[in-house]
């Protein structure tokens, strides 16, 4: 029982580690965070599997402004 109260802990460690590190590089804001998150894990997925990974589109976080008439 103590071996998987061990991994557990290193997993969420892991895991805090892994979103601290996105949101203070992509913003604390839910839409940076989502954005960075998912590109993160895109790039750790094609680092482990040794696959290259293109340039990704960007999404804007916030919709622009309606044009002055």
């Amino acid at each position: 029982m103590r071996f998987f109260a061990r991994i557990l802990w290193i997993v969420a460690f892991l895991v805090a580690t892994y979103s601290w590190m996105v949101a203070f590089e992509h913003g604390f804001g839910w839409a940076g965070f989502r954005d960075g998150f998912k590109g993160e894990w895109r790039n750790l997925a094609a680092f482990v599997t040794g696959k290259p990974v293109g340039p990704q589109p960007v999404t804007p976080a916030m919709p622009a402004a309606p044009a002055a008439k």
